[in-house]
């Protein structure tokens, strides 16, 4: 009797093992999210963004989600393109990145995840802003605040660049505080704080945070319009709106979601995600080619130009 009880008692652990509805004897428990003493997911400590996926998915790619394969050969596309030798920038031609991003497990094709095909739905007026931003060379103010050393990868919305992408964010009850290396941009974000007057328009916006659940909703509005459009990859007009999303999805994945609200650029709001993985690297210093000799250099080389084509 005692055997029969034993072999019963062997066959139910083997069926509860096998059985979906009860999960695998082999899987484990997944980990809490760490938190605060006050409850609230803890968001300390340094995250990388290392990805190539684009902002825009790539003519071609139709879903957002792909297998390993998949994603193995799209990574290999992207750096074939980026190290064409008209490459001029040796941040874009050897990016730190190697692998397109991860969200949850799945291999991402694009950012954008609204609108459902991957693209940013530009006004016509957007497009211009994106040509003039990009090709503009009159003055310094048209060209990006990057490569004037204002900085922009840290302002809402958080940009993805091929190098120097890690962020340190440092958690109080009341702010956030967003240090990215890259530019030495510093994001002070107030929680459940009263919202600056309009007339007060930091370079980045104005940003101000509450929690919804384990979630943390930073609204910006009222940015600069001398530097709104900051460019790399986007452009904004200064009447835009981001709402960005922070939520662990594991103790070592912070996921991070944005979405775009400006009527005068897209003809409808926009969604982006990516995921920021834990890291034990240190930040350093950046240091952004003093004496702007880049930027001389751009301005000389489009008079030139100009005057070669003459009037």
């Amino acid at each position: 009797m005692r055997l029969l009880r034993m072999l019963s008692l062997t066959a139910l652990i083997t069926t509860l093992s096998m059985n979906p509805l009860h999960g695998s004897a082999q899987e484990a428990a997944p980990a809490p999210i760490p938190r605060t003493i006050e409850g609230r997911p803890d968001f300390h400590g340094v995250w990388a963004s290392r990805w190539l996926t684009p902002v825009e998915r790539s003519p071609g790619v139709e879903a957002l989600v792909v297998d390993a394969q998949a994603a193995e050969r799209l990574a290999a596309e992207i750096l074939t393109r980026a190290s064409n030798p008209a490459q001029l920038d040796p941040e874009l031609a050897y990016p730190d990145a190697s692998t397109l991003a991860v969200v949850r497990g799945e291999f991402r094709t694009s950012l954008v995840i609204k609108p459902d095909n991957g693209r940013l739905p530009m006004t016509a007026a957007g497009r211009s802003a994106m040509r003039a931003y990009v090709t503009g060379a009159d003055g310094p103010e048209q060209r990006m605040t990057t490569e004037r050393c204002l900085g922009g990868v840290g302002w809402a919305p958080l940009q993805i660049r091929t190098a120097s992408m890690l962020r340190r964010i440092v958690q109080t009850p009341k702010h956030m505080v967003l240090h990215t290396e890259a530019y030495s941009d510093l994001r002070i974000i107030g929680i459940d704080s009263r919202p600056l007057p309009p007339a007060m328009r930091p370079a980045g916006g104005d940003s101000v945070a509450h929690w919804e659940g384990d979630a943390l909703i930073v609204e910006t509005r009222n940015l600069d319009p001398e530097t709104s459009t900051h460019g790399i990859v986007t452009v904004l007009s200064p009447e835009a709106v981001i709402t960005e999303r922070f939520e662990l999805a594991s103790p070592n994945e912070l996921v991070y979601r944005y979405t775009v609200t400006d009527p005068a650029y897209y003809t409808e709001p926009w969604t982006a995600e990516y995921s920021l993985t834990r890291s034990a690297e240190e930040i350093f210093e950046f240091a952004c080619h003093e004496g702007n000799y880049s930027m001389v250099g751009i301005l000389a080389g489009a008079r030139k130009d100009a005057r070669r084509k003459g009037p």
